[in-house]
C-alpha cells in the first residue's frame, strides 16, 4: 500500500478533532486516494461524510500539496503509521475504535514486552509523587513499557523516574507529536523523543485543546495491559481513562490512599468496586504474569476449513480494503471464482465487504 501512503497522510494529517472516524470513509471508498479524487457530490455519498464535511474536504484539499506535505513530515523526523502498517502497535489495532493512523517520534512500544500505564492527578500530593516515582522506577527496572500522557503531576513524575533506568517509556499526546504540551514539561518531552517515544493520533497541525484529551486517553489504556492509578479524585480525567480501560477489558490496579484525602477518593472507590490494590511493583508484575499465562492459552489461532480458492483469496486479504479486481489479479483466479471465494469467506466470518466491491480481512485464523 506504499502508493497510498501520501494520500493516507493527507486524510489523517489535516487538523481534525475526530480522527477515530477517519477509517470508515476510507474503507467505504476503497482507499484514501479515491477519496482525494472524488468531487463534492461523490464524497456526500460516502457513509460518514456530511455535506459540510464534504465541503471542508474539498476546500482543504486545494491547500494541501500531497508531495510537499509528506516530505515536510519526514524532514521533521516524524513517522506516519497507518493502521495496516506492520509497525502499527498490535495492542492498539486490537482495540475497537483504534485510530486510522498514528504519528510517532522516537520508538514505538514493543508488543513483546509487558506494558503498564501509570496515571493520576495533575495536582498530586507529595505522597502521590513519591508513589509515582517508586512505581515508575521499579516497573521500568523490570523491563516494562511505561505508558502515560506526559501531563503534570503523576504522569510526568512516573515517566521521568522511569527514564532514569529504562528507554521503554512512552508519552501519548493530545496534540501533534511536534508540539510539547504542557510547555513546562519540555525536558521530559525531549527525553522521551531522544530515549523513549512519543505517539499521537493527531496530525502536526493539531494544537492542544481540552476536547482532544479524553479520546487520547483511550490510546493510553489500549497500549497497556494494566492501568495503574496512583492518585485520583472521584471526578477526574484519570477516572475517564479508567472507564475506557474497563471497556477495553484491561486490568486496573490502584495505589491505596488515606480515606480522608480528597486526592484518594477515586482510588479508594475503585478498590471498593473490585480493582486490585497494589503496594509495590511486585504486585503489578504478578498481575502481568497472570495475564501472560491467560493470553498464552488464548493465542492459538482458530482453525477454519477452506477450499483451495478460499485459501488463495484469504491469504491476499488485508485489514485495508482491496477491490475484487485487485484480489483476482493477485490470486490468478478469474472474477467469478474470486467472488465465490469471497462469499464463502464472508459466511465463515473471516472477510467482509466494506462496500462497492471492496473486501477486508476481519479475523485471523489458520486455514486448513
Amino acid at each position: 500500500m506504499e502508493k497510498n501512503i501520501k494520500y493516507d497522510y493527507w486524510w489523517a494529517g489535516m487538523e481534525r478533532y475526530f480522527p477515530a472516524r477517519l477509517k470508515m470513509p476510507v474503507m467505504e471508498a476503497g482507499s484514501s486516494k479515491r477519496l482525494y479524487e472524488m468531487d463534492k457530490e461523490e464524497l456526500i455519498n460516502i457513509e460518514g461524510i456530511s455535506t459540510n464535511y464534504a465541503e471542508s474536504i474539498v476546500e482543504k484539499r486545494k491547500r494541501w500539496d500531497i508531495d510537499a506535505e509528506y516530505e515536510k513530515l519526514l524532514s521533521m523526523g516524524i513517522d506516519f503509521i497507518p493502521f495496516y502498517d506492520e509497525r502499527y502497535p498490535k495492542r492498539l489495532i486490537n482495540t475497537p475504535g483504534h485510530p486510522f493512523a498514528v504519528f510517532s517520534m522516537g520508538k514505538l512500544p514493543g508488543d513483546d514486552k509487558h506494558s503498564v500505564a501509570i496515571i493520576g492527578a495533575r495536582n498530586c500530593s507529595e505522597y502521590g509523587r513519591m508513589q509515582a516515582q517508586h512505581f515508575g522506577t521499579e516497573l521500568a527496572g523490570y523491563g516494562v513499557n511505561v505508558i502515560s500522557g506526559m501531563a503534570y503531576g503523576i504522569d510526568g513524575v512516573a515517566q521521568e523516574a522511569a527514564l532514569k533506568v529504562s528507554d521503554r517509556v512512552y508519552g501519548i499526546l493530545g496534540c501533534g507529536v511536534n508540539i510539547c504540551y504542557p510547555a513546562a514539561n519540555r525536558r521530559l518531552y525531549e527525553l522521551l523523543k531522544e530515549k523513549g517515544g512519543l505517539l499521537s493520533e493527531y496530525g502536526i497541525y493539531t494544537k492542544p485543546r481540552s476536547c482532544l484529551f479524553p479520546p487520547r486517553n483511550r490510546i493510553i489504556s489500549a497500549l497497556a495491559q494494566v492501568v495503574l492509578v496512583v492518585e485520583a479524585r472521584e471526578m477526574s480525567g484519570t477516572m475517564i481513562t479508567v472507564d475506557m480501560a474497563l471497556e477495553q477489558g484491561k486490568e486496573v490496579a490502584v495505589v491505596p490512599g488515606r480515606v480522608s484525602d480528597p486526592l484518594s477518593t477515586g482510588c479508594n472507590k475503585l478498590i471498593k468496586q473490585g480493582a486490585a490494590a497494589v503496594t509495590c511493583a511486585e504486585d503489578v508484575m504478578y498481575m502481568l504474569d497472570e495475564l501472560f499465562e491467560n493470553n498464552k492459552k488464548k493465542s492459538e489461532k482458530i482453525r477454519i476449513k477452506m477450499e483451495t480458492d478460499e485459501k488463495k483469496v484469504y491469504s491476499n486479504l488485508e485489514p485495508y480494503a482491496r477491490s475484487i479486481g485487485e484480489i483476482s489479479d493477485l490470486t490468478g483466479l478469474d472474477i467469478r471464482r474470486t467472488i465465490c471465494a469471497l462469499v464463502e469467506l464472508g459466511i465463515k466470518g473471516v472477510a467482509k465487504e466494506t462496500g462497492k466491491g471492496y473486501y477486508v480481512r476481519i479475523m485471523e485464523c489458520e486455514p486448513v
